[in-house]
């Protein structure tokens, strides 16, 4: 559900327009859908005048709000896994579950970063992450051939 903060009423699903109101949440789109900030007066991409009225600007609280549920969800789940694996006094697996987390906080970290930046700098990142991990599966796949010839090697001798 989403909230509207210009006619108070909420909405079924995640619509881009509010269903009783018409207005955009916090972009403005033309009549050909284009995005555009909350402030513009003409379509940066084909310039069309008519753009939807927005329900304002986002507030500095929604954001600060939802970085402190988050980090204090991060939290909690570090320390109950901290007090488990206390009480199991394993020191190998001990590491490998800290080592997890922290592998959990970073991405949820880095989720939480890219859901608050602005919508053209959000599509810049997430392309230069298809990126990478299309580099990054050429590199597995030729590492995986190349050890699969190397063991053919040593299996033959």
């Amino acid at each position: 559900m989403r909230y509207c903060p210009h006619c108070r009423r909420l909405n079924p699903s995640y619509p881009v327009i509010c269903h009783y109101c018409g207005r955009t949440w916090y972009v403005r789109l033309c009549p050909r859908g284009h995005e555009n900030p909350s402030n513009a007066q003409y379509c940066g991409t084909c310039g069309s005048m008519d753009l939807t009225e927005t329900v304002g600007r986002r507030p500095w609280g929604l954001y600060l709000l939802k970085i402190l549920i988050i980090t204090i969800l991060c939290i909690g789940v570090f320390l109950l896994g901290k007090l488990f694996f206390l009480l199991l006094k394993r020191e190998v697996v001990i590491l490998i579950v800290e080592f997890t987390l922290v592998l959990i906080l970073l991405m949820a970290g880095y989720v939480i970063a890219i859901s608050i930046l602005p919508t053209p700098i959000k599509k810049i990142i997430l392309k230069l992450n298809q990126f990478f991990l299309k580099n990054i599966k050429v590199v597995i796949m030729e590492f995986g051939q190349t050890a699969k010839e190397f063991f053919n090697l040593i299996l033959k001798c």
